[in-house]
């Protein structure tokens, strides 16, 4: 393209709106500033002249003039486009707003202005048509049948000798604070306390993130190969957590779910974590409850509590709980630890259900949809391969909006001498997954062969007291169904399944033995970690897995009827009480590396073999008090470098030997 072509380019394109920014490249830029110049100089020196004394600027702006009166491409496009950023709001219902119109090419997170006034955000597109969009600021001023509009950043406009004329833009995303400030305070899903006074304040501001950032591409993450302690005996040994994991929690109410996740706060102390915890759909006095622990605990000045209290909009406690991601992605992108406690996703599922009952009842004749769209209704129940696996159309669609937060953790790669960050996730979800027991009928039972009557007897008995169990598990009150709990466990990298807490009751008069239990109430056979012994510390990785192997074998003979005469199966089930019993320990209360490491030791090991599970809790605590006489350094060390070494590991056995001889000890010595 010669000079000329070029200048007539330029010359074509029509002045831009106000809101609009233009982007040249810059060989055009400096061809635009030449031309500046040719017309200043020709204005100075001919201001009434019919030519130039330049040939070239002569036949550009023959050509220019000869094709002035003709359509402009760049002006035709930009009005196309234009209808194309704008759209009709059809229904608003619960924070959010089914909208038609918006066929361009937005993503997820774009910033979207209403003709009321209001803010939102693109939260879904169910086609090229219908967008679901979250509310935001002067959510109560939009109502059916308002207009609403994209923000674009910028907009880019060229003609290609090959394509014709193109328009790029870049959608503006809406961006929360997530700056440094935030440390410390309790805030909305923007940034927002308030004073005493109840004045708003806005926290935060020095550093910006999307609301809706999408998760690290699989080329910037690290194998998860480093422990996040969580300060919970059962859940490190157990199910051990690492820097970049998505843990979930489930159980019934009134499990210590809250509690737990408040605990993994705790422990973070002095580790150098940012830690955000998400009090969703919470009451006013639960989050004050929560916020005194984390005070109480000295977890504050390293914790970020956002709110979305009880009788807040749908809407709004999903984006606390995706302000809370964007918060603890600032310190992992930063190349620092953080983690997120959401309590509770349940407004995930709620939201999910929430959409698609609004697309119901709107129906396929008020959405501007296609023949071939109508039809895909119609199919959606068919199977579809999503991520390698065969998932009906709304379940792949359901799996994929489940994911976009959950995939948002994550471990990522260095950049040279910086370390790569990392983002824990713990979601609390209220529920229980399946428990997979066996379906089999009497008369199935009655036609096996190889059975004696007396263990068809017992196989119908045990079967009896499952689907008893099950029965009561299926949905209790404020749980979600078992089907989201186990997407969700499909989506994460393992879970922790809590039980209803067994209390001691010979100490209710001990308040301070009273809040521990009598057993850990985390189920050993369905808590989980995908990550498995690389999350684990390494002086818990060759203690932990034998327990955890152990403790689900006799919760399997418990649960098959097999214990029975057998002394054999006699003591490992009291073993596994007695570990189960070891586990236990009072809420926020975090429990260092270094007890852990010597708890697990001296049960391994036989130590406390004859002691009684009621008891195990007194009898520990006067083991570890001793070893700390004797040795007052080994614990720290084992905190201190994840490790234990053959010194302090025969200093260890060297004093619960020690200790095991004396008359009124209840530790056994090894030989005995």
């Amino acid at each position: 393209m010669d000079l000329a072509a070029q200048s007539l380019q330029l010359r074509c394109i029509p002045a831009a709106p106000a809101s609009a920014r233009f982007c040249f490249s810059n060989r055009q830029a400096r061809l635009g500033r030449r031309l500046q110049q040719q017309w200043k100089l020709q204005a100075a020196q001919e201001p009434a002249a019919q030519g130039s004394a330049d040939p070239e600027w002569d036949k550009a702006m023959s050509v220019f003039r000869s094709r002035k009166n003709k359509p402009n491409q760049l002006e035709l496009l930009r009005r196309l486009e234009e209808e194309s950023e704008s759209g009709k709001v059809l229904m608003v219902r619960d924070g959010m707003a089914i909208v038609e119109g918006l066929k361009n090419d937005a993503p997820i997170g774009t910033e979207l202005a209403f003709v009321s006034g209001a803010s939102g955000v693109l939260l879904w597109r169910r086609s090229d048509n219908i967008c679901i969009v979250l509310l935001l600021s002067g959510a109560k001023d939009v109502a059916a049948g308002h207009r609403v509009a994209t923000k674009i950043k910028a907009i880019l406009q060229v003609v290609d000798d090959v394509d014709g004329p193109m328009t790029k833009r870049e959608f503006e995303l809406f961006q929360v604070p997530v700056g440094e400030t935030l440390l410390g305070q309790v805030c909305n899903f923007v940034g927002q306390s308030k004073s005493s006074q109840g004045v708003p304040i806005q926290l935060g501001v020095g550093a910006q993130l999307p609301l809706f950032n999408q998760g690290p591409n699989m080329e910037a993450r690290t194998p998860i190969n480093e422990a996040l302690l969580t300060g919970i005996k059962a859940v490190d040994a157990l199910t051990p957590l690492g820097r970049g994991q998505a843990l979930m929690v489930n159980g019934p109410r009134r499990s210590g779910k809250t509690s737990l996740g408040l605990d993994c706060i705790l422990a973070q102390r002095l580790q150098g974590v940012r830690c955000v915890y998400a009090a969703i759909n919470k009451s006013q006095e639960e989050v004050e409850a929560c916020v005194e622990v984390l005070r109480t605990g000295g977890a504050l000045p390293y914790t970020t509590v956002v709110v979305a209290q009880q009788g807040c909009s749908l809407g709004e406690r999903y984006a606390a709980a995706c302000y809370a991601c964007s918060i603890g992605e600032y310190a992992r992108d930063s190349g620092r630890p953080a983690l997120v406690v959401h309590d509770d996703l349940s407004c995930m599922p709620e939201m999910w259900n929430t959409i698609l009952a609004s697309l119901v009842d709107l129906g396929p004749d008020v959405l501007d949809v296609s023949d071939k769209e109508k039809e895909e209704v119609k199919n959606l129940d068919t199977m579809v391969d999503y991520e390698g696996t065969l998932l009906s159309a709304t379940a792949a669609q359901r799996r994929k909006f489940f994911a976009s937060l959950i995939q948002r953790g994550a471990r990522l790669l260095g950049k040279g001498s910086r370390p790569g960050g990392s983002l824990t996730l713990v979601p609390i979800l209220p529920g229980m997954p399946a428990t997979g027991e066996p379906g089999a009928r009497p008369a199935q039972v009655a036609a096996y062969q190889h059975l004696s009557r007396q263990q068809k007897e017992k196989l119908l008995a045990a079967l009896e007291r499952s689907s008893q169990q099950a029965a009561v598990r299926q949905a209790p009150k404020g749980c979600v169904s078992t089907e989201i709990v186990e997407e969700f466990m499909s989506i994460t990298d393992g879970q922790v399944v809590l039980q209803p807490p067994i209390r001691n009751a010979s100490a209710a008069g001990d308040a301070a033995s009273s809040r521990i239990p009598l057993e850990t109430n985390i189920d050993p056979r369905a808590s989980i970690s995908r990550i498995g012994s690389r999350a684990h510390p390494p002086a818990l990785a060759t203690l932990a897995p034998e327990l955890r192997f152990n403790l689900a074998q006799a919760v399997d003979a418990q649960r098959f009827g097999m214990v029975s005469s057998n002394e054999v199966l006699v003591r490992e089930q009291l073993q596994a009480r007695l570990v189960k019993a070891a586990l236990a320990q009072a809420p926020h209360s975090p429990v260092p590396l270094g007890e852990q490491v010597a708890i697990l030791y001296a049960l391994q090991k036989g130590f406390f073999r004859n002691s009684k599970p009621e008891d195990i809790q007194g009898e520990l605590a006067e083991a570890l008090c001793f070893l700390r006489r004797m040795h007052p350094t080994a614990l720290a060390n084992i905190t201190a470098t994840q490790s234990m070494s053959e010194p302090i590991e025969a200093a260890m056995a060297g004093v619960l030997e020690v200790l095991g001889r004396m008359p009124t000890s209840p530790v056994a010595p090894v030989n005995s």
